[in-house]
């Protein structure tokens, strides 16, 4: 069996999607012949303010990603897939469409941008299976208009590379500390966590990410906490050793986020989480972790902060990341394929 995935930013970003793909390629590689058409390095991913052009796909990121695609076809016509894969949403959505009808092949499209416009887009293109990472992601895609089939399969983590043993990285704010890798926009409300923070005078925060709001909450983070805040910007081969060093993870992102993968990471390193409270977050982190009603509100933040620090875990958040080993949900993927490819 042949499987072709399309990522455009494969080669230029290093998220949580750059990881799933990585993953879902290193496995699947193992069964059958994959191929990854990836973008120019130097193509980065777009702000997520959805505007009116952004909403019709007309931005200049939208329109590179749909030339691009087109351009591929060519080769993708020799490679001849069975299935193909795609993660760019928008224009690429339609025209991997049209081509896997006109040449009688499957498309999966995994619903890696979460509830909103996008995957709303790419159920209304009606791949032949639309992916959902949650139970919760299921209850939504029901509810849109698509003829796709539906299936649940989360993201997976690698519990060698993330793992409670080995080095931890030295830093220069003291323990506790608490740990938040999330991308510099506002969906992921670094400024919120850090907010929170300051109001634990005993706790310090590190930030690990990059992104369009990068200096502005540097800014915030030196004003609020000074010398307890520290921000790094790491390659994602270099994370373990801090999620080794921290005592707590969060990351209180808006309910529209997909799922995580850093959750996941950190609960492979038996590091528990403070998360937002909803049903994705809930099926991905279990009882690992403490949740947030609003993040918003400061003050609850920050309290359940201080009840997370100071309870014991146990092993409590590596046994939760056993349930999402690559090993289970590359069984999934793998047996998807070979439904698509026999009916």
């Amino acid at each position: 069996m042949k499987i072709a995935f399309f990522h455009y930013y494969h080669s230029s970003a290093q998220r949580g999607l750059e990881t799933y793909l990585d993953q879902l390629n290193l496995y699947t590689s193992k069964h059958h012949q994959t191929q990854i058409y990836q973008g120019p390095k130097k193509a980065y991913p777009p702000s997520h303010n959805l505007s009116l052009k952004r909403r019709f796909f007309l931005d200049k990121s939208s329109r590179q990603i749909a030339a691009w695609t087109l351009d591929c076809l060519s080769d993708l016509k020799h490679f001849n897939p069975d299935i193909v894969l795609a993660l760019n949403g928008g224009w690429q959505s339609i025209i991997l469409r049209l081509w896997t009808l006109v040449n009688r092949k499957k498309l999966i499209i995994p619903g890696q941008s979460g509830p909103g416009w996008d995957d709303r887009w790419n159920l209304f293109c009606s791949p032949d299976v639309f992916v959902c990472l949650t139970q919760a992601q299921l209850l939504w895609a029901k509810r849109q208009i698509s003829r796709s089939k539906l299936v649940v399969i989360p993201n997976g983590v690698d519990l060698d590379f993330f793992s409670p043993p080995g080095k931890s990285a030295k830093l220069p704010i003291s323990s506790p500390f608490v740990l938040i890798v999330a991308a510099a926009q506002d969906s992921k409300r670094v400024d919120t966590t850090i907010k929170a923070i300051s109001s634990l005078p005993e706790i310090s925060l590190l930030w690990i990410g990059t992104g369009p709001l990068e200096a502005k909450l540097k800014k915030l983070g030196i004003k609020l906490l000074g010398s307890r805040f520290h921000h790094l910007s790491l390659k994602h081969q270099q994370m373990p050793d801090y999620y080794r060093s921290a005592d707590l993870f969060t990351l209180c992102s808006a309910k529209t986020e997909a799922f995580g993968i850093v959750y996941l990471e950190a609960l492979a390193s038996n590091l528990p989480v403070v998360a937002t409270n909803d049903l994705s977050r809930r099926q991905i982190i279990g009882k690992a972790g403490l949740y947030v009603t609003n993040p918003q509100d400061i003050e609850e933040y920050a309290s359940v902060l201080k009840q997370a620090l100071a309870r014991k875990w146990g092993n409590q958040p590596r046994k939760q990341a056993l349930k999402f080993s690559w090993g289970k949900v590359i069984d999934q993927y793998l047996k998807l394929f070979n439904q698509l490819v026999s009916s």
